[in-house]
Order: structure tokens, then C-alpha cells, then sequence
């Protein structure tokens, strides 16, 4: 049986977002799925409360902590963007709250630059 990777759970007043990132997956790949799942969060349940809980299977260095990708994931992404769609992210690095108001302003497209 093929284990699903994304699921949505909606509420009265919340929609949560979960997300499972397989060892084969990248940034990129990772960051556009992300993406779609809140964009389309937004779209059928709009102004929803929006809560993301990310999983992440591998991606570990030799010292136990995670590789670039899902480093730059967590750090970057998740808090230095896509949190501010978002009313609370649940990653493994950290949990953490916009301290502001979420956006329902979702951009349509994602755009993924490389920073080299």
C-alpha cells in the first residue's frame, strides 16, 4: 500500500495541512507541493485558519542533523515565507506561530531561484 504524502483536515475553524517529505524529495519538489497545499487551502476554504504539520523521513548528515535541502526547508522557507499564509507551521525543527495576521493573499505561482 502506497503511503499517501499529503492530506488536508478541515474544521469549523481551521483547515490543517500535513505533509510527508520522502527521502527522495528536494527542496524544490518539496517547496512547490507546500505551496499548492496552502494555495489550495486558501481556494476551497477561504480565510480558514491554515496549520501545517511537516514531516521529514531522512535527510540527515553525518552528524545527525539534517542535510541543506531540509535545512533551507525549515529555516528558510517555512519560516521566512510561506508562514506568513499560514496561522501556525509544525516542523521538526520548530513550531512556530505568525505573530501577525495570516494572509489569504496567496501569490499564484511559486517561484524557486537558485541562490548560488
Amino acid at each position: 500500500m502506497k503511503e499517501k504524502q499529503s492530506r488536508t483536515e478541515v474544521g469549523d475553524a481551521q483547515v490543517a495541512l500535513y505533509h510527508n517529505v520522502f527521502r527522495r524529495d528536494d527542496f524544490e519538489k518539496t517547496a512547490y507541493i507546500l505551496f499548492n497545499l496552502v494555495k489550495e487551502a486558501q481556494r476551497l476554504h477561504p480565510g480558514k485558519k491554515r496549520i501545517l504539520f511537516l514531516d521529514i523521513e531522512g535527510h540527515r548528515n553525518e552528524q545527525g542533523g539534517y542535510d541543506p535541502d531540509m535545512l533551507e526547508l525549515q529555516q528558510e522557507f517555512l519560516v521566512g515565507f510561506l508562514l506568513n499564509f499560514l496561522t501556525e507551521v509544525h516542523s521538526p525543527l520548530a513550531s512556530v506561530r505568525n505573530s501577525g495576521m495570516q494572509e489569504d493573499a496567496v501569490p499564484e505561482a511559486l517561484t524557486v531561484r537558485d541562490r548560488q
